[in-house]
């Protein structure tokens, strides 16, 4: 920080200083990850944004991922069994908003219920997903029937996600797009901006072009990630 700060005074911070104020931290530094909130710590003395820390000999966990259908699941009390309340739309050629339960030969609907999964039936689990546990990107068999029976159930193979976060975003992004649209009669359109990298500004093009003849836009930058960004009229 020191020696590639743009401002060689370094903010009007004595470094040297800082140095002797966080040395004392080093006693208790039990980990990689102490000491890497130790330095994180002296660098935001500096106040400057866009400025990390990171690095460094950490140990790595293995993790297990969850597999997730792209749904709201809710129990049915009376029965015990799993009910499909709402299917996530996605857009099943982009990997990361892929819905699972939308995926061409997946035969499940909103409404249905989930009689088991893998042969297990739902009805005794005290949580359903403890049974998606490490199926995320796997074949799983789910049975499923409009009614809380066993008689009449279908089966069909869903391949889970391991993240729903992108779906609940497009779903957010689209009721947002559709309520401006509404609203305005079609005279205006929407965007959200979630960031400034490059997935960003992907969703930047991929709804501003499509809308550059409307009246209008709303640029929506709530929740933002990062960046700067200047949006000029649509003439100009």
């Amino acid at each position: 920080m020191r020696d590639f700060m743009f401002d060689p005074h370094l903010h009007g911070v004595n470094w040297e200083g800082i140095k002797k104020k966080y040395e004392p931290l080093l006693a208790f530094v039990n980990h990689r990850a102490d000491l890497t909130y130790i330095i994180g710590e002296m660098i935001g003395e500096l106040s400057i944004g866009h400025s990390y820390v990171g690095g460094g000999d950490y140990p790595h966990a293995e993790r297990i991922k969850t597999g997730l259908l792209g749904a709201r699941i809710e129990r049915d009390p009376a029965s015990g069994y799993y009910r499909i309340a709402e299917i996530l739309k996605g857009e099943n050629w982009n990997k990361d908003v892929r819905s699972p339960l939308t995926d061409i030969g997946v035969d499940a609907h909103e409404g249905d219920y989930i009689i088991a999964v893998n042969g297990k039936s739902t009805s005794g689990m005290n949580d359903i997903y403890a049974s998606l546990v490490n199926t995320a990107g796997k074949q799983v068999t789910l049975r499923l029937n409009g009614s809380p029976n066993e008689e009449g159930s279908r089966e069909t193979v869903v391949i889970p996600t391991d993240n729903e976060r992108e779906l609940h975003y497009f779903k957010w992004v689209q009721e947002n797009r559709e309520k401006v649209d509404k609203a305005t009669d079609g005279k205006v359109g929407y965007i959200h901006i979630p960031d400034m990298g490059e997935p960003g500004l992907n969703e930047f093009v991929k709804y501003y072009y499509p809308q550059i003849r409307k009246e209008a836009l709303i640029v929506d930058v709530r929740g933002t990630g990062a960046g700067t960004f200047r949006l000029r009229s649509l003439s100009g």
